[in-house]
């Protein structure tokens, strides 16, 4: 309860700071008042909370791309195209760079003494941009950075958009910068308590961040540039300081109780029902993570008695007869069998799609209950999701870096032939830290859900299950497909992060198409469609437009055009050697 109070207090100091915007920017003086901690915590809740504007493109687009999730009807209609979106790119703007900005000012102005206490929270602004700018420059390629945030202060109002190979030599460089400044020993160091709600001040887990997105821009640049992004890998091995457990993660946990953002809603556009080819994969090994990410259907036992009772046939899809393997046991004791989750075609072709009913009944019971699996709402929209009966209990967490990615991280690196290490143990750490990282998320969001007018309280995982997930010959790391089987894990840890699983995508291939462990879907019988590959970059209005379009330009991209095919065969400069999704190629 103390945090809440301590971040409402925050924020409503900063939303009155906001609503002065104009004055702020004619005075520099205006916002000294401002506690220079408050403003740091503001920007830490924007890493979460902007999602309102941005969960149709993270969510109902990159989902159905990636065949996280499947559309209607075999995602028959217009999934490759894309409405334009910059939730993330003004925020850079409007909220992170221009308040870390002002701490660094404010830090600045204080007494010698005051500047070294201060000196560590100035250095982790900018762990923070850093992680934000690299969401960004996914999407958008150049961007404005080293100059953005400087009108105020300097008077800079159409700052140099800085190409991607510039983006990735700063941020190293200041993460550099920080990881020094956190390693100095102080004596009189501020105590950040809760406003840091991320880490609480604690400077050895903000430097394990640095690092695991110092590996992100790895990942990035190792098709651009090899030798660099060994460079940064070893940099990062040698330094040791890697996130270790669960304790370490980048987690977003704002305040117990707090539900979500409102205005998730990922079906506005039309349902989205769980993908088929991941479905039957995490059947097949029984990936504990099934009932996390997806809620059974409605076919319960009641369901089946009433069909058999009214005289009616079971629908095609429910095979009661073949899939009915145990896949777990609900709380109250039932088995929860095969037939309970089946995931929709992804191939609009799929001469069987007609046999699925793609119309959700969330309270129905009998022939006209849900016959599709569903993405767990709550785990994706928000916990608040109301199944019909009230609104939902416990706290929305998200994990912006976990520890499970950077296990599989350096298991790839390990195979590569980048580092030294045991690969084996590293990507069997990392699917135990995934599962036990979700069913954390599962257990503070209380991820109950309700089918068919029957409850399903959260059964949670045991250890058992994961220990037996291990063995089974998808998962089991065996010298067969290592490499891949990395890539399949990373990629289902990713699931609540769509953005890094479309950057997977794009820079190995995999899922792959025809793949024995788990293969990406064609849409179209024999072929695939044609996916964005990066977003149109936001126009900066007249006042930077001349920056706008040369930098567009120097990147061999077009301006303001929108169509799947321009967007998947313009690529950004980190993305342009890469394979095709779903060719396996790297």
């Amino acid at each position: 309860m103390k945090k809440i109070i301590i971040l409402l207090l925050t924020v409503g100091i900063l939303f009155s700071c906001t609503d002065e915007f104009g004055d702020i920017n004619t005075d520099p003086d205006v916002i000294t008042d401002i506690p220079t901690e408050a403003l740091f915590t503001y920007v830490e809740k924007k890493l979460g909370d902007y999602k309102g504007a941005e969960w149709y493109h993270d969510n109902h687009q990159i989902m159905t791309w990636l065949q996280y999730v499947s559309g209607d009807q075999g995602n028959a209609n217009d999934i490759n195209s894309l409405e334009p979106r910059g939730g993330k790119y003004g925020l850079l703007y409007t909220d992170i760079l221009v308040h870390l900005e002002e701490v660094r000012r404010q830090i600045s102005l204080k007494s010698a003494s005051d500047q070294e206490k201060y000196k560590k929270l100035g250095a982790i602004t900018y762990i923070v941009q850093a992680f934000h700018g690299l969401r960004v420059t996914d999407l958008f390629g150049s961007i404005p950075y080293t100059q953005a945030a400087k009108a105020r202060i300097e008077g800079i109002f159409n700052p140099d958009y800085d190409d991607q190979a510039t983006l990735f030599d700063t941020w190293i460089a200041e993460l550099d910068d920080a990881i020094a400044v956190l390693d100095e020993s102080q004596v009189d160091d501020i105590d950040l308590l809760t406003a840091d709600f991320i880490y609480g001040g604690d400077w050895d887990k903000w430097i394990k961040a640095a690092n695991a997105i110092k590996l992100r821009i790895a990942l990035r640049l190792e098709s651009q540039n090899l030798t660099k992004a060994q460079s940064i890998i070893a940099s990062v091995v040698s330094d040791g300081r890697l996130i270790s457990s669960m304790d370490d993660e980048f987690t977003y946990n704002i305040a117990e109780g707090w539900r979500g953002t409102g205005g998730a809603d990922m079906d506005w556009k039309g349902r989205l029902w769980a993908a088929k080819p991941m479905v039957e994969y995490m059947k097949t090994t029984l990936d504990p993570r099934l009932r996390v990410f997806y809620q059974p259907n409605g076919y319960h036992q009641a369901t089946l008695d009433d069909i058999s009772a009214n005289s009616q046939t079971v629908p095609p899809a429910i095979d009661v007869d073949n899939d009915n393997a145990v896949l777990y046991t609900a709380a109250d004791g039932e088995d929860i069998l095969g037939y309970r989750y089946i995931g929709a075609p992804v191939d609009r072709n799929d001469p069987d799609k007609n046999d699925y009913s793609y119309i959700e009944n969330p309270t129905t019971v009998g022939i006209n209950a849900t016959q599709l699996a569903k993405y767990n709402q709550r785990l994706i929209m928000n916990v608040g999701y109301n199944y019909g009966d009230g609104a939902g209990e416990g706290t929305y967490v998200d994990v912006f870096i976990s520890y499970a990615e950077v296990c599989f991280m350096m298991s790839e690196f390990i195979l590569k032939g980048y580092t030294s290490g045991d690969a084996e143990d590293w990507y069997e750490k990392g699917v135990r830290a995934s599962i036990e990282t979700y069913e954390m998320i599962a257990d503070i969001g209380q991820l109950d859900y309700k089918i068919a007018g029957k409850s399903y309280p959260r059964v949670p995982i045991a250890d058992s299950e994961t220990e037996a997930y291990l063995l089974t010959p998808e998962v089991a790391f065996d010298g067969v497909n290592d490499l891949e089987k990395v890539y399949i894990q990373q990629y289902l840890n990713f699931y609540r992060l769509p953005d890094e699983g479309w950057v997977l995508a794009r820079r190995t291939g995999y899922p792959k198409f025809g793949s024995s462990i788990l293969a990406r879907g064609y849409v179209n019988g024999t072929s695939d469609l044609q996916y964005p590959r990066r977003m149109p970059t936001p126009d900066p209005g007249d006042l930077n437009r001349v920056k706008w379009e040369a930098a567009s330009a120097a990147q061999g991209i077009s301006v303001l055009l929108e169509t799947p095919s321009v967007l998947n065969t313009e690529r950004l400069w980190w993305d342009k050697n890469n394979p095709a999704i779903g060719s396996g190629g790297n």
